[in-house]
């Protein structure tokens, strides 16, 4: 590697961007070996400014809907393995889960000190017009030349913080938005940088969490739900539930069982978080009656946190095998940028 050029780590799990069309069925599909072929025809990778590279391709490459808590232990190992040798790390993943795996990395990644950037495509490369070219060189730029020390989603325009990111739109080019934090980046005529929200380099050395809790769910309320249904998944052996609530945290007062079933899983040891349905605003239990009995029942605030930061929290925190009262302490708590509240180190 060049000495006067910083240098990325590539991790190309798989997803769209690399993917050509097959010729007899027309479906996308990965193809080996194929995305590195094309890095090196690039003729904007050869400018002076962009960085050197190298690239870790996964065997099998990955769909985005087969990641797995599996396969983010695996990238944040990589990370760790490689992260005194690069100046920084571009992974190319798969849209649909993206966001999953970004809020998942932020949180396993303690103490990141350099741009970990997640990047992919809605139409691949392969195609005469794509974003994934665009998406690429940029994300690269970014990981290689800027000082962000935090997990990021680049897609389209916006470099966006990884845990407080949505895919919104299964076709559009702008697929990803961060409802509840402005982007960190907007790409124009120039990369313009929004040095006040950035996170500051952390003080400690980088340490990895890879033991993640599985007995996670996330239930989504509709009006009419069966209680029974309900029952059932609170039964063991979760741990943890992340509950979709309407507006500012709001479930029906009515439904006792209901909020019994919540009162008998925290009791049993269970962290019941409750985010918004609603893309933009936070969780206010103490706000309507609605909401006050699910705070009465033992549920905590996820406040303004991404169904993805809040899954992907949880499962950490209680990998880490803290004392439950911690881990709901911590739900509260801003620890990577994930939620509205005064952030602090643990």
């Amino acid at each position: 590697m060049q000495a006067d050029r910083h240098s990325v780590f590539i991790i190309y799990t798989g997803g769209t961007l690399g993917m050509k069309q097959d010729p007899l069925t027309g479906a996308l599909r990965p193809e080996p070996n194929y995305l590195a072929q094309q890095l090196d025809s690039l003729p904007e990778l050869k400018a002076p400014r962009m960085p050197t590279y190298k690239i870790f391709e996964f065997d099998p490459l990955l769909d985005s809907s087969d990641m797995s808590q599996e396969e983010w232990t695996q990238i944040a190992q990589l990370i760790e393995k490689n992260y005194y040798d690069f100046d920084g790390f571009l992974i190319i993943h798969g849209t649909d889960t993206m966001a999953y795996t970004a809020s998942a990395l932020s949180f396993m990644l303690e103490n990141v000190g350099k741009p970990i950037v997640l990047t992919g495509s809605q139409i691949p490369f392969a195609e005469v017009i794509n974003d994934a070219r665009r998406n690429l060189v940029t994300s690269l730029h970014i990981a290689g030349n800027f000082d962000i020390p935090e997990v990021c989603i680049f897609f389209n325009n916006h470099l966006l913080r990884g845990n407080r990111c949505h895919k919104v739109d299964s076709w559009s080019l702008d697929a990803f938005e961060s409802p509840n934090c402005p982007p960190l980046a907007t790409l124009g005529m120039e990369i313009n940088i929004n040095h006040d929200l950035i996170l500051s380099q952390p003080k400690g050395r980088l340490r990895v969490h890879t033991n993640l809790n599985k007995n996670i769910a996330v239930l989504h309320l509709v009006p009419g739900f069966s209680d029974e249904i309900v029952k059932n998944l609170f039964s063991e052996p979760l741990e943890g539930l992340v509950l979709s609530s309407y507006g500012s945290g709001n479930a029906p007062g009515k439904k006792k069982e209901f909020l019994q079933h919540i009162v008998d899983a925290v009791k049993r040891g269970v962290v019941v978080v409750v985010i918004s349905q609603c893309m933009k605003g936070s969780v206010d239990l103490r706000h309507y009656a609605t909401g006050r009995s699910l705070l009465d029942a033992g549920a905590i605030s996820g406040h303004d946190m991404t169904c993805e930061a809040a899954a992907t929290k949880l499962a950490m925190l209680l990998g880490m095998g803290y004392p439950k009262e911690q881990v709901r302490m911590m739900m509260e708590t801003d620890i990577r940028g994930e939620l509205t509240t005064k952030r602090v180190k643990f």
